[in-house]
């Protein structure tokens, strides 16, 4: 699978760069735009507009929807024979491209937004180095350049971050688990736009899971029976989310090479 990686890789390495160059792009767009907004109405009026233009939803949906692009290699004719035509089998293959992409992609939206971070605080460092502003280096490392979630993470834990961000990495993964295996399963099984299925499908089966642990799980219950409400969690996402790769996969194994059909199957 690791020779699979690599060539991957080669094929692959100029798209990651734009894709990354362009993400770049779009968080400092959004900064740009936030800054001119803020000279017209108050920090009241902008706490709407920093909810809906929040950095989370950015990183969150560009990497959702690169799950939905992950067997984008299906999509012509020539790139599909290629593909399906690899020194491999069709598991090897399936599982080295969800690895690939799933780390790939995190790494890159991660990459990106410290980057484009480091390119809006460029001021600040100004300020600090040459005009002896009052914020330090760290202060700025962790109040501009770490994405915010992290920052705070940081603050709050202090010394024993690694621990605490290893806690962190878990559950946000574990959270992230099913909604990337329903894009993933969803650009499999679809030719075209099957990002947006899974955007409908998210939306419903988000609003079912709400129903369940906000209204038909007592609370009281629940802190009572923290261990117990917590194992419940674990496997409401872990049985959904293998089942989405499980079926992911049987759609890999039966996609067929025609192009006039909306499905692949």
């Amino acid at each position: 699978m690791l020779q699979l990686m690599r060539y991957f890789w080669r094929m692959e390495k100029h798209l990651y760069l734009r894709l990354y160059l362009s993400l770049i792009g779009i968080y400092v767009f959004k900064s740009l735009i936030i800054w001119i907004i803020c000279r017209f109405f108050s920090p009241s009026q902008m706490s709407g507009i920093y909810m809906i233009a929040n950095d989370e939803w950015i990183f969150w949906g560009f990497i959702l929807i690169c799950m939905a692009h992950m067997f984008s290699s299906l999509g012509t004719k020539q790139r599909a024979t290629t593909f399906l035509t690899l020194p491999a089998n069709n598991l090897e293959k399936f599982i080295s491209r969800v690895v690939y992409v799933t780390l790939g992609v995190w790494l890159l939206a991660f990459a990106a937004r410290v980057t484009a971070n480091f390119i809006t605080a460029i001021p600040i460092f100004f300020d600090t180095l040459v005009m002896n502003g009052k914020l330090s280096l760290s202060q700025i490392f962790l109040r501009f350049i770490l994405p915010g979630s992290w920052s705070v993470f940081y603050v709050f834990y202090g010394p024993s971050f690694i621990l605490g961000f290893l806690q962190y990495v878990f559950w946000t993964s574990l959270m992230a688990l099913w909604p990337w295996s329903l894009f993933t399963l969803c650009g499999v099984l679809f030719r075209r736009n099957g990002w947006l299925w899974a955007i409908l499908m998210l939306f419903v089966c988000g609003f079912v899971a709400y129903l369940i642990f906000e209204v038909g799980i007592d609370r009281t219950w629940a802190s009572e029976h923290n261990g117990l409400f917590k194992s419940l969690f674990v496997a409401f996402i872990l049985l959904p989310s293998a089942f989405n790769y499980w079926l992911s996969y049987r759609c890999f194994r039966r996609a067929q090479i025609i192009m006039n059909k909306p499905i692949r199957l």
